[in-house]
């Protein structure tokens, strides 16, 4: 079996509802897919994803260097193919070049499955066929009022959810404090309340900072320094109980040895598209194992499902509001979570199909893109 044909092709959209955390407001998706057929008429979907910025990039480094790399090659040969695209790429660093192979990885994973008739979950592992999920709320906004929040909070609740993330990081620690409290009052005895900071902080304010925590009984505080401030979340660490989660700003496995070996990371959220795949998130899972740390993968709900119910040390389950692929309306076969609880779809491979239609839709348009783009850093 060969593969003898790749498609490439972009997309753009807004989260449907809107996300602001304390360093960045959203405006916009990108989602970049890689379609392959095989000789045998099989055909795999892969993607990847930025915020707001380089879906460009990446659609034309997969398109015009990386896709004529593959042409030929046969989907069961992963390794080869992988090491093949991380080799002639690997000038670039990571970033760009890491988020365009994951596109071809996650197709070649999905040939896999289809090879072999079975769930991706089964092939990584098999461990266990649901996982339970927490919501992850993106809405900061100086707008979005106290009794807003506590009336998406009762909602999710009344879903079944136990566990919710919030972001935090407003100007006055007091506002954060508050929501943190009304929201585990509302949760009550068994309730989990998580907190992402986006890079917020300063080594110096952490420590401050994160003081305030201490007594609130936090699931996590993730991320509340800058993505490769090593030493500083070590320090932090060990000036708080509260556990640090982070890991979804980080490319490669050796950023992830970097952490685990210093003790600075408790939760590790390696992101599927960030890291390369499939094959690669694996890798950093079974690592994060050896060292006792519980994977809790950022976004990519549909992947990241499948990830999780293979391996032994799956955590939960990231449910973002508003940018799941159902949410967005782009799937033909929907894939919810139901009473807090995921469950990987039984077809081969990742299972996840698109409503072409609706991706048509939503196609990355550059030319408009220029005229429209305007960031959304703070």
């Amino acid at each position: 079996m060969k593969i003898e044909k790749i498609e490439v092709s972009s997309y753009r959209l807004p989260p449907s509802v809107p996300w602001e955390d304390a360093t960045n407001k959203v405006q916009a998706l990108e989602f970049v897919m890689v379609e392959m057929k095989t000789s045998t008429g099989l055909h795999g979907v892969g993607f990847t994803y930025s915020v707001d910025i380089g879906g460009s990039a990446i659609a034309e480094l997969a398109e015009t260097y990386l896709a004529p790399l593959v042409i030929g090659m046969d989907p069961l040969d992963y390794e080869r193919i992988l090491q093949k695209l991380q080799r002639q790429s690997r000038r670039l660093g990571t970033g760009v070049n890491t988020l365009a192979i994951a596109a071809f990885d996650v197709a070649v994973w999905d040939l896999i499955g289809k090879i072999h008739q079975q769930p991706l979950w089964r092939l990584f592992g098999g461990t266990r066929p649901e996982i339970p999920a927490y919501i992850s709320e993106i809405n900061l906004s100086e707008s979005d009022g106290i009794d807003d929040y506590l009336g998406r909070v009762k909602d999710y609740i009344a879903r079944g959810y136990r566990a919710i993330k919030i972001k935090i990081g407003r100007a006055e620690i007091d506002n954060d404090l508050e929501r943190i409290v009304r929201t585990s009052e509302l949760l009550g005895s068994g309730g989990r309340v998580f907190v992402d900071l986006n890079q917020k902080w300063t080594a110096s304010e952490a420590v401050a900072k994160a003081s305030r925590f201490a007594d609130l009984g936090l699931g996590w505080i993730e991320e509340p320094l800058r993505c490769d401030d090593i030493s500083g979340h070590a320090a932090l660490k060990r000036s708080i109980n509260t556990p640090i989660a982070l890991g979804e700003s980080l490319f490669s496995r050796s950023q992830f040895l970097d952490y685990l070996t210093v003790g600075a990371v408790d939760f590790v959220q390696a992101d599927i598209a960030f890291v390369g795949g499939f094959t690669e998130w694996l890798r950093i899972a079974h690592l994060a194992q050896a060292f006792g740390r519980p994977m809790a993968p950022h976004y990519m709900m549909e992947l990241s499902l499948q990830g999780l119910c293979g391996i032994p040390n799956g955590f939960m389950l990231e449910n973002v509001v508003g940018g799941s692929f159902t949410e967005l309306g782009l799937l033909a076969e929907p894939i919810v979570v139901e009473g807090a609880v995921a469950r990987p779809p039984d077809r081969p491979g990742h299972g996840v199909v698109f409503d072409h239609a609706a991706l048509e839709r939503v196609r990355l348009d550059t030319d408009s893109l220029k005229r429209a783009f305007e960031g959304g850093s703070k």
